[in-house]
């Protein structure tokens, strides 16, 4: 559980990078409340807000039932509790087990961004704008965006892609690529 106590600058800037969908402003055309893009919109709207449970509810249940694992998994290490009660405001895996999917993974970026202020500034000052998106299949959606923020009074402009899948009659996100990874690396290292 050290990575959530004090995560080294990589580690942070691979959470940095999860968290860069957070905007203020969005530029793209409007569309139907149902497209990929338009829930794109939403999520981004969510995280420029500081809205992490309206974030979570944007995500498929299946990215979070594995962040759950991820955590639960971490969660196992840390036999005082004290990193799960910084992080989650809980201080047992019993208590964590109470939090629900959506409700874990809020809390977990409410307090990363708030342990680390300059990812919420950097956060705060993006731009994106949505170009659209790339059916893979029927059910499985690549909305590609070009976002602008500032890190350390530095300029950085990256093209990034949002995955997301059918869930019901909308879309909802999965883990980034870079969250994976993370959980992979992690998890790998636990055992």
């Amino acid at each position: 559980m050290r990575l959530l106590r004090h995560p080294p600058r990589r580690a942070s800037s691979v959470l940095l990078g999860v968290l860069l969908l957070a905007a203020t402003t969005v530029h793209a055309q409007a569309e139907p409340a149902d497209t990929p893009e338009a829930v794109a919109k939403q999520l981004i709207a969510a995280l420029g807000a500081g809205d992490f449970a309206a974030n979570a509810a944007l995500m498929h249940p299946s990215a979070l039932a594995t962040f759950r694992r991820f955590v639960v998994g971490l969660s196992a290490s840390d036999t005082s509790g004290a990193t799960l009660e910084q992080v989650f405001g809980v201080t047992s895996s019993a208590a964590l087990d109470t939090l629900s999917d959506t409700q874990l993974y809020a809390r977990f970026f409410g307090k990363m961004v708030a342990a680390q202020p300059e990812m919420g500034a950097a956060i705060r000052s993006a731009t994106y704008a949505i170009v659209g998106h790339v059916d893979e299949a029927p059910d499985l959606a690549h909305v590609v965006y070009r976002m602008t923020m500032t890190v350390d009074g530095i300029p950085v402009r990256k093209v990034d892609v949002l995955t997301l899948r059918r869930y019901g009659s909308t879309w909802r996100a999965l883990l980034t690529t870079d969250l994976e990874n993370l959980i992979s690396r992690v998890s790998a290292q636990g055992r």
